[in-house]
């Protein structure tokens, strides 16, 4: 980066435009929209009895799907309900294993973006310090200049 400071200036608004677009994204994905394309949301499976009882669960903690096994059928209705509460538990589980990791990942991105922004500022404060000090010292010429007249 230079000492210009509209060079940093220039770095400093890019920087904080990017850190509003990691975080609108971040937003994005934290929240669940009933309209939202599957491949938006993130989703997790939980099965149960062997794998003859899947739930998937979407991004927003809701049940996308349920599928019980036909073979199932002559179950009891209490040890079907059972199944499908481990199977609904363990996807939600999973999913928000996957949606913290999702989200860690973010913030780490975010504070690595935002780590750099002190050196941005340090060089954007010292360049106008310095753009300051020249404004001051070619004042300070034309006034003995005019004086000289």
């Amino acid at each position: 980066m230079t000492n210009d400071p509209f060079s940093a200036a220039a770095s400093i608004d890019e920087l904080l435009t990017r850190t509003q677009q990691a975080l609108t994204a971040m937003r994005s994905r934290a929240s669940a929209h009933a309209d939202g394309e599957p491949g938006e949301l993130l989703l997790a499976e939980g099965t149960a009895a062997g794998g003859r009882v899947r739930a998937v669960a979407v991004q927003g903690g809701r049940l996308d799907s349920v599928t019980i096994d036909p073979e199932l059928a002559g179950e009891p209705l209490d040890v079907l309900c059972g199944h499908l509460v481990t199977a609904a538990n363990a996807a939600l589980s999973e999913l928000d294993d996957r949606v913290s990791a999702s989200a860690r990942a973010d913030a780490d991105a975010l504070a690595a973006r935002l780590g750099s922004m002190g050196d941005q500022a340090e060089l954007f404060g010292r360049a106008m310090h310095e753009a300051a000090a020249r404004i001051h010292r070619h004042r300070g010429a034309a006034s003995r200049a005019g004086r000289a007249v």
